[in-house]
C-alpha cells in the first residue's frame, strides 16, 4: 500500500487490507501486522560514502 513502510518480520513492502481482521493492514508475504517506516538516512549516508570515495579516487588519479 505505502512505499515508505516495510514489514518488521520479513522486510517486505507489500501490504494488503485483511477483511477478516476488520480491514487491518497486514503483510502479504508473511501475514504479520507489525510494520515500520523505512529509514532513508541509511541510504543517504551510503550515497554520501560512495560519493566521497569516488571524489577521492578522482583526485588521486589526477
Amino acid at each position: 500500500m505505502s512505499a515508505n513502510k516495510v514489514c518488521f518480520n520479513c522486510g517486505s513492502s507489500s501490504f494488503v487490507s485483511d477483511r477478516s481482521l476488520g480491514g487491518r493492514i497486514v503483510c502479504s508475504k508473511c501475514g504479520s501486522s507489525s510494520f515500520k517506516k523505512k529509514s532513508s538516512s541509511f541510504l543517504k549516508s551510503k550515497k554520501f560514502l560512495f560519493l566521497s570515495i569516488a571524489i577521492a579516487i578522482f583526485i588521486i588519479v589526477i
